[in-house]
């Protein structure tokens, strides 16, 4: 890709409306005078602001840095650089790569400024093997919902300083629609005049930076791969769903109350997704849920139905992350921001850095051993190996992974396990955490403990789930 020059005009912010003439250029392209262009324009704070674009498979796909006058959008490379690829394209990618980290990624003069910096870190790592240096997040600077309008208008020096509509339109577009090098433009640029602003120049300055630069490769990667494994089950996550609802649908006015029939279609209350509902006459109107208990839903309409019958209800957009998916991305920024003692913790390390030994806490030698107790349970020789393996005190056993599938008794072993602990008097007061990736999960270890009368538990599972959980047997 030649090198081109462009202009835009952003209309983000009522008291700043500049023209950005911008030039794109493809890795391989990229050399020493397009950043000199681009760096020339940097103000003296040395403030810049970065935005990037990503394909369907979460790869990067192009990254924007901006001055308050002028851009540079690098197109990436798609795919690994093996050596098997085109050797002088290879080299001159690596090139200016390598360009990008000294110029721009790991220069200290210059503070980079993007909305969703931890995706970036991330992606520089994995995609194009960089780190960065001196790279603030601009949304921590914001207590609410990191992918809420709310969260993006206080980074961006608050709702009275922009145009609303304008800033929904470039940020929260529908997710089906491709980033245009226009729209990376508008979005560098706008980290960029959020950032010298003088009432948020004091917030962000007091907000620790990004460093990839200082962490060990190992300690990336774990990170980057927690990172991107989430941002790919995101992406995997479908745009409609048609919800089964009950009949017996009352309408008054611009409202309507219905009752979701199953649980993993029902209607939630989210800011980012909204309804389509499909009258009997083949009219459709939108509607938001604005209330939700257990399976009954109120919803507001933004049109009539004009007395028609309902024939059909819709989910239109994601929903919003679950609280594990939205504590996982705050975990990984505080690891990315030296916020977090994550990667120094044991069960971290002996999962994700086996060559970087774990520092387990002593071993009580006098405790005695925990034998296997249930007896109202039955186990077969591979079972009862997996709960031995549990029970043992080694720190080689601290931690200990078992794989079956469906059927093959993990759930026996969990109950067995749990059993012997609490039947052992040298054991008995210990308290007992099993988690899983679902509500279902627990559910069946609970049901479990009540086939085998043990009832001494708590069942921690969603308020919504705790209406209806018994609808996911059908």
């Amino acid at each position: 890709m030649s090198p081109t020059l462009s202009t835009v005009s952003p209309k983000l912010f009522w008291d700043c409306s500049s023209q950005v003439v911008f030039e794109t250029s493809s890795e391989d392209s990229l050399d020493a005078r397009h950043l000199r262009s681009f760096l020339n324009t940097v103000m003296s704070e040395g403030a810049m602001g970065i935005s990037a674009s990503y394909r369907d498979n979460c790869r990067l796909s192009a990254i924007c840095f901006s001055s308050p006058s002028r851009a540079l959008v690098v197109h990436i490379a798609n795919g690994n650089l093996s050596p098997s690829s085109n050797r002088s394209k290879r080299k001159r990618i690596i090139q200016g790569r390598n360009l990008l980290q000294r110029q721009i990624f790991c220069n200290t003069n210059y503070q980079k400024y993007a909305f969703k910096m931890d995706r970036i870190a991330i992606a520089l790592y994995l995609d194009m093997a960089l780190r960065i240096d001196g790279a603030v997040d601009m949304l921590s600077v914001s207590s609410g919902d990191r992918r809420s309008l709310q969260a993006l208008m206080d980074a961006m020096g608050g709702e009275s300083t922009l145009h609303k509509s304008n800033v929904t339109a470039l940020f929260f577009s529908n997710e089906s629609h491709s980033v245009t090098d226009s729209d990376l433009v508008q979005q560098a640029w706008a980290a960029c005049q959020a950032a010298i602003l003088p009432h948020m120049a004091v917030r962000f300055h007091a907000l620790r930076r990004i460093r990839t630069s200082t962490i060990p490769a190992e300690h990336v990667a774990a990170l980057a791969k927690i990172c991107r494994d989430g941002e790919r089950l995101d992406s995997l996550k479908p745009q409609t769903v048609k919800n089964d609802v009950a009949e017996g649908i009352t309408a008054k006015k611009n409202k309507v109350t219905l009752n979701c029939s199953r649980f993993p279609t029902r209607i939630r209350r989210s800011s980012e997704q909204y309804l389509q509902i499909e009258t009997c006459n083949g009219v459709q109107v939108k509607g938001r849920a604005v209330q939700v208990e257990g399976r009954q839903v109120q919803i507001s309409l933004s049109g009539s139905l004009g007395g028609n019958g309902i024939k059909s209800v819709t989910t239109v957009g994601k929903p919003d992350l679950t609280s594990a998916e939205a504590c996982r991305e705050s975990v990984i920024l505080a690891v990315l921001k030296g916020e977090s003692t994550l990667l120094s913790q044991a069960f971290f390390k002996a999962i994700w850095l086996p060559k970087d030994p774990p520092s387990w806490a002593p071993i009580d030698l006098v405790k005695p051993k925990i034998p296997i107790c249930c007896p109202n349970i039955k186990v077969n020789p591979s079972q009862e190996r997996a709960i031995e393996k549990i029970l043992s005190a080694p720190h080689e056993d601290r931690l200990v992974l078992i794989q079956g599938p469906p059927g093959t008794g993990k759930t026996t072993v969990i109950t067995a396990t749990v059993t012997s602990i609490v039947s052992c008097p040298a054991a008995s007061g210990r308290t007992i955490w099993i988690a899983a990736q679902s509500n279902v999960a627990v559910k069946n270890v609970a049901e479990k403990f009540d086939k085998i009368g043990f009832h001494d538990f708590k069942l921690l599972v969603s308020v919504e789930f705790h209406f209806d959980w018994y609808v996911l047997q059908s």
